[in-house]
């Protein structure tokens, strides 16, 4: 992995630490490191380990949006099979197609 590419992990670790409103002291602490270390991560000096981004997870960071840039409601591989159909039915289809598609979205969500 680059150097440019952890920096940009560092950068968004540290977003999504602010985000969940979580200090260096008290994700360190939930990570089982020390601040210094959670703060080499989001310097981008070093990277986490899996079993740290899973405790990172379980404090409402969202990692895979520090890992690969995406936010977890963007990722298509977090679709159901059915949605994923759709989503590329409306990718495929032309304007009549997402016409129709965007209509039978209306009147799906005037039922709830």
């Amino acid at each position: 992995m680059s150097a440019g590419n952890l920096q940009q992990i560092g950068d968004r670790l540290k977003t999504e630490r602010m985000r969940v409103g979580l200090s260096q002291v008290a994700l360190a602490d939930a990570c089982g490191v020390n601040r210094g270390t959670l703060a080499t991560w989001e310097k981008g000096e070093q990277g986490a380990s899996a079993q740290v981004l899973f405790a990172m997870a379980e404090q409402g960071i969202d990692v895979l949006y520090v890992v690969t840039g995406k936010h977890s409601g963007e990722s298509e591989t977090a679709l159901a099979p059915a949605e994923r159909v759709l989503l590329q039915a409306w990718r495929d289809s032309g304007v009549k197609g997402r016409a129709a598609l965007a209509a039978v979205a209306d009147v799906l969500k005037s039922k709830t």
